[in-house]
């Protein structure tokens, strides 16, 4: 078996899957909102950075943010539910395959890594300053801790227990922090007139972390399962991006009970006439991506809202999500079609469609009326 040639097919039919669906999301305003957002974020991000006070310990905040995404490492292995039949047979030759996939991960997620520094770099250089050899080290100490950590992460996946590789995913996080909180604060961290005590501890920790690390290749194999669960994973998330801005027909639709929120299906009178209504309201309440997705831009408008000053910045940001969740919120429809909840009811074509736009504006109504009152409220108590 040529597993070279094996994973050139696979990386291929990624990549044209990856441009395909990225041309309708370009199509779809997505690059437009992206640049409208930069520019907000450039103009108003200096005075930001002025704004924090000087008592905020900068440089361990910034070392815990970067060590989550230093930390969080997703294995893409673009395994299909077929290789648990005809590759495990093969699991000896897989080895080079597997490390092209390490490596394929370390530039992707090194590329998000980048910009999440880039982004903080201000920051850094406004409250605790950079100096030439500083520089190096904002830069290089987070990429090599990435790159340890895809390593050592793959091979704690070769665990069938849960929650051992839970502590070990603690232990990685751990040890990564100390290294950055060390190197932002310039050698402060856990250190005595100039002695870094904390580096020695952190020394034995990581010898003992990776003996740990190298019995586990000694005791176990790939476990296959839970790497076709990591892809099919990232694949559903691709997918319900891509699905708010065209249908994909190998979606599989998650189902969450939230049952916290279905009163608010129940404010709407119960009749025929509102059937419809209802049945969108609640498939739309507990599908898994949609709601999570409007949530989440509700949340960080009112947080946008919070921090940018000035009444002109308030409302791009109101506008500017108002578009994105319109934008999401377009897929509500198609959503519905795939489900057979739909066809239990006496509901034509013309309620469906009906249902689903007013659904959609009830929620684009809910979404700028909590904008406009949260900003209103940071108006009142400035002025």
């Amino acid at each position: 078996m040529d597993v070279d040639a094996l994973f050139r097919e696979r990386m291929q039919r990624f990549s044209a899957e990856l441009i395909r669906y990225g041309q309708y999301m370009a199509n779809g305003g997505v690059l437009m909102v992206a640049v409208f957002l930069c520019g907000l974020l450039a103009y108003y991000y200096p005075g930001l950075v002025q704004a924090i006070p000087s008592w905020v310990p900068v440089p361990y905040l910034l070392a815990l943010v970067f060590a989550f995404l230093v930390t969080k490492t997703p294995h893409r292995t673009f395994l299909l539910e077929a290789d648990l039949i005809f590759l495990t047979p093969a699991e000896t030759k897989m080895d080079r395959y597997f490390q092209k996939t390490q490596v394929y991960n370390f530039v992707v997620q090194s590329i998000g890594l980048i910009l999440v520094l880039l982004l903080f770099l201000p920051v850094y250089q406004g409250k605790v300053g950079m100096t030439g050899a500083q520089s190096w080290l904002y830069w290089g100490v987070p990429l090599i801790l990435k790159g340890w950590n895809v390593y050592s992460s793959w091979i704690i996946l070769r665990l069938p227990d849960k929650k051992r590789q839970s502590r070990f995913t603690l232990a990685r996080f751990i040890l990564t922090y100390y290294v950055l909180a060390w190197m932002l604060s310039q050698g402060s961290f856990l250190a005595y007139q100039l002695v870094p005590y904390g580096a020695f501890v952190w020394m034995v920790l990581l010898v003992w972390f990776m003996i740990r690390v190298q019995s586990i290749v000694k005791r176990h194999r790939y476990q296959w399962y839970t790497l076709l669960e990591m892809e099919n994973r990232l694949r559903l998330r691709f997918y319900q991006i891509a699905n708010q801005f065209r249908d994909v027909p190998s979606l599989q639709l998650r189902v969450k009970p939230r049952r916290w929120l279905l009163w608010t299906a129940q404010l709407i009178p119960y009749g025929k006439a509102n059937a419809a209504r209802t049945l969108y309201l609640k498939l739309f309440l507990r599908s898994g991506d949609l709601a999570g997705i409007y949530l989440r831009l509700v949340v960080i408008s009112s947080l946008l809202i919070l921090i940018l000053p000035g009444a002109l910045g308030k409302l791009a940001v109101i506008a500017v999500f108002l578009l994105m969740s319109a934008s999401q919120l377009k897929g509500m429809g198609g959503q519905a079609r795939h489900r057979s909840q739909t066809f239990l009811l006496p509901i034509n074509e013309e309620q469906r469609k009906a249902a689903a736009v007013w659904v959609r504006r009830v929620l684009l109504l809910v979404q700028g009326a909590v904008n406009l009152l949260i900003g209103l409220a940071v108006w009142t108590w400035w002025f």
